[in-house]
């Protein structure tokens, strides 16, 4: 309900997820992650609440491995583009303790340079603190989430390489069209001759 008021919201969302099953949580966290108005602060005390209940069920082993990997990957999403920095700290908390290799992962370091110089100097000490954690990996050594989670979405340093790579392609493309026109030029031509010499 996103034109209801966001208290009212916010209230009616934490009694869902306190009474909903797992998968029905890790469902409507993927709907409730993609409305940002107020830049999501509606939503922290039910992402806080989501975090506890997917931890708890986790912790107790109560649930199978691709009901993890689901509830892991609308988390991991959602950092792509965090709302706004608190939320996305207690998210990096969990998934930090829970997420096999997200500690000294390239979207990790993606979420903290998001936040680096921004709102005011606490959240910029918090985010300057897990960049610094992860740049103490070397490169080669950072962990890349997408071969674990395919359908994470690119990484921004990813964009420039793809667009270069279009380009290629659309030369190489162009030098094989001429190619193919020229190749048919030439045919045409020799027919027309081999015609005259008839």
């Amino acid at each position: 309900m996103t034109n209801a008021p966001s208290f009212i919201r916010g209230r009616a969302a934490e009694v869902y997820v306190k009474i909903a099953d797992v998968e029905e949580c890790i469902e409507f966290m993927r709907k409730a992650f993609g409305v940002n108005d107020d830049k999501g602060f509606w939503r922290f005390s039910v992402s806080r609440q989501f975090l506890a209940k997917i931890g708890a069920a986790f912790d107790a082993e109560e649930t199978s491995d691709a009901i993890k990997q689901r509830a892991l990957l609308i988390l991991l999403e959602h950092m792509q583009a965090p709302a706004n920095p608190s939320e996305a700290s207690k998210i990096d908390e969990f998934l930090a303790q829970k997420c096999e290799g997200y500690r000294q992962s390239w979207q990790r370091m993606d979420v903290a340079q998001r936040f680096l110089g921004g709102e005011n100097e606490k959240v910029d000490r918090h985010y300057r603190l897990i960049h610094e954690s992860v740049t103490q990996f070397p490169p080669e050594q950072r962990i890349d989430l997408r071969k674990r989670f395919p359908d994470l979405p690119p990484l921004p340093d990813d964009v420039p390489a793809r667009g270069r790579m279009k380009v290629a392609f659309a030369i190489i493309a162009g030098f094989v069209a001429l190619a193919v026109c020229a190749v048919a030029a030439w045919l045409a031509a020799r027919r027309r001759k081999v015609r005259k010499a008839a």
